[in-house]
């Protein structure tokens, strides 16, 4: 699977092999974490359009029901004086009317059972004799709305605008150009087609099944310290009837949100079956034991041999390798899964870089999908070492990303091009050194 882009963030353009080992090196600023978080984008668009058409259907039937409920309260009780007449019938009717057109249960009955709501509705109307024109043509309305068949690449289109949303706040595109491209290819096959123009997106063109159907962006081990503030936080797609609770509450990526779901779900998860995995044993002996959720406790904890550790006391390098145990030991780590590690380096030893990276070679091994970003010269040598060892070198695909362009005519003339460039630092140091002499 090809990922064509032009003008997007930093990136002017970039041609990346998505399937098996995929690293792009660089600076900071070079566009790098721009395509793993574009790649998020596109898979959980593809993936959610399902909730985006059920949540734009519920907005718009929340909005149909507010319309009944002040015409019928305009209509009905528009005399005060009936209105607080001390009668049974105007008690009745008043306290009907609140019960069965009220939104907070309206909403709710058509949610659940459809059409059905709103014909008992109906029929109380006009055995009440209070059935007119108007409120048949809001009804009506309703009616459509529930019954309406949305069209998916619309969908998926709104699902990927709120995506670029979270993940760009709107801003990805290019600042040297106003239209923007993203493609996904594979073979001679055109599987997507995106176009955006000033940011805004003017097309979304699915032209065959996606291989991917879900992402995970690891950008940072620490996800695990803000847990209870990720999780109070609010991004896209939330539950519309849960986002009052919300309310005042920061903003966060979808991505961020997302990794952390996954995390405490996986303590759901019994990891016995994983007690015997090579892979699973492989990062437990390196990091000394094992962190997991508790979900009684409602925290992470790394246990290490017969002693429990709260996480906030733990080192930020057995934290990454955790996330890993996690995502494992929760089985989210699939083959038609894109995993996007951003810097994976920043929190580890040279050495645990080492190991970090035989453990990314062996899940290519086992057929996962690895997206890896990366500004140290240890990762790269050791992702390409290992690749070897392990013989997924035909899997493998290095970039180096420079002045806009990501693209790769061959993997030895990109390590080179990755080893001069990474390796720049070390020329200081020897300027410095012959300033000595």
């Amino acid at each position: 699977m090809k990922l064509t882009i032009k003008n997007i963030g930093v990136i002017e353009e970039a041609d990346i092999e998505l399937s098996g080992l995929t690293v792009i090196a660089g600076e900071n600023d070079s566009g790098k974490s721009t395509v793993g978080k574009l790649m998020f984008s596109i898979t959980k668009a593809i993936g959610k359009y399902k909730d985006e058409i059920k949540e734009n259907k519920e907005n718009d039937i929340e909005e149909a029901v507010e319309h009944i409920y002040f015409s019928i309260k305009k209509d009905v009780f528009r005399d005060e004086k009936r209105r607080f007449k001390e009668s049974k019938k105007s008690f009745r009717l008043h306290n009907s009317y609140r019960e069965l057109f009220h939104p907070r249960y309206f909403i709710d009955e058509v949610n659940d059972n459809g059409v059905e709501a709103i014909n008992s509705r109906i029929e109380y109307l006009k055995r009440e004799d209070i059935y007119n024109d108007k409120i048949e043509k809001l009804f009506t309305d309703l009616q459509n709305i529930v019954e309406r068949d949305d069209d998916t690449n619309s969908a998926i289109k709104r699902a990927f605008t709120k995506l670029i949303y979270s993940e760009f706040k709107g801003e990805i595109g290019n600042k040297k150009s106003n239209k923007s491209t993203i493609k996904i290819i594979e073979g001679n096959n055109e599987i997507l087609n995106i176009e955006l123009n000033q940011n805004k997106v003017t097309k979304f063109d699915p032209k065959d099944e996606f291989y991917f159907n879900d992402s995970i962006i690891i950008e940072t081990p620490m996800i695990l310290n803000f847990r209870d503030s990720i999780r109070d936080s609010k991004s896209l797609f939330e539950k519309r009837k849960n986002r009052g609770r919300y309310l005042g509450r920061a903003n966060i990526a979808f991505h961020i949100k997302d990794l952390e779901v996954k995390l405490r779900e996986s303590g759901y998860e019994a990891a016995l079956f994983l007690e015997n995995d090579d892979l699973y044993k492989k990062i437990s002996a390196i990091i000394n034991g094992n962190i997991k959720y508790q979900n009684d406790q409602s925290e992470f904890v790394y246990f290490k041999d017969d002693e429990q550790h709260n996480i906030l006391n733990v080192a930020s390098g057995i934290k990454s390798f955790g996330i890993l145990q996690m995502l494992l030991s929760g089985d989210f780590i699939k083959a038609r899964t894109l995993v996007v590690l951003d810097e994976p380096e920043v929190h580890l030893h040279p050495n645990w870089q080492l190991k970090y990276a035989e453990i990314i070679t062996l899940l290519v091994q086992n057929n996962r999908n690895i997206l890896v970003t990366t500004h140290s010269p240890y990762m790269v040598e050791a992702l390409e070492r290992y690749a070897e060892k392990y013989k997924i070198e035909e899997k493998t695909h290095f970039y180096l990303a420079k002045e806009g362009v990501i693209k790769s005519k061959n993997n030895n003339k990109t390590l080179s091009e990755i080893a001069s460039k990474l390796s720049e630092p070390f020329s200081v140091f020897d300027e410095m050194d012959a300033e000595k002499l």
